[in-house]
């Protein structure tokens, strides 16, 4: 996930909790730590904490939110890797003027990859739980270990205190 959100409001509840959490005191550095050193995608994480403050569970069936995983892979991710890539450099003012444009286009691909997750989640059966937010992201770990093997063992043994983190700053 960028620095931050976008400051204009979505139009579904997901993205409104997303804004409303990411601005929480510790939230951002500990949802890039499991971005950046645990591998972990942010807009899957906020999903799973927004559905157990919903008492719902994350669907099994993640993996069949196909319009959202091909705008991760072919807008997010390239937009990040660019600003990331400027990031690592010394810059020139032109090169920050770009650095910022590219910031602001990384954050409107995540509203919009909220919103295709928000889409893909109102066609879903979901199952009711209390108190499920450590249950979803458990299922949204293991889900992610499975489907990617190109994350790495320290990346994977990061996700645990990370997680657990994460787990105090929602409550």
């Amino acid at each position: 996930m960028a620095a931050q959100f976008a400051t204009e409001s979505g139009d579904n509840p997901l993205w409104e909790f997303a804004l409303t959490f990411y601005a929480r005191p510790g939230v951002q550095q500990t949802l890039l730590s499991l971005q950046n050193d645990a591998g972990m995608d942010v807009l899957l994480l906020l999903t799973a904490l927004w559905l157990g403050k919903q008492q719902c569970l994350l669907p099994d069936s993640l993996a069949e939110a196909g319009d959202y995983f091909r705008w991760r892979e072919q807008v997010i991710l390239p937009i990040r890797q660019a600003r990331s890539h400027l990031n690592a450099e010394p810059l020139r003012s032109q090169q920050a003027v770009l650095r910022k444009q590219l910031l602001q286009s990384e954050l409107q691909a995540e509203q919009e990859g909220i919103r295709l997750i928000f889409t893909w989640l109102q066609q879903q059966a979901l199952t009711e739980q209390a108190d499920c937010s450590a249950v979803n992201l458990t299922l949204l770990q293991n889900i992610t270990m499975a489907d990617n093997g190109s994350v790495t063992a320290q990346k994977k043994e990061a996700r645990g205190p990370l997680l657990q983190q994460l787990l105090l700053l929602a409550k």
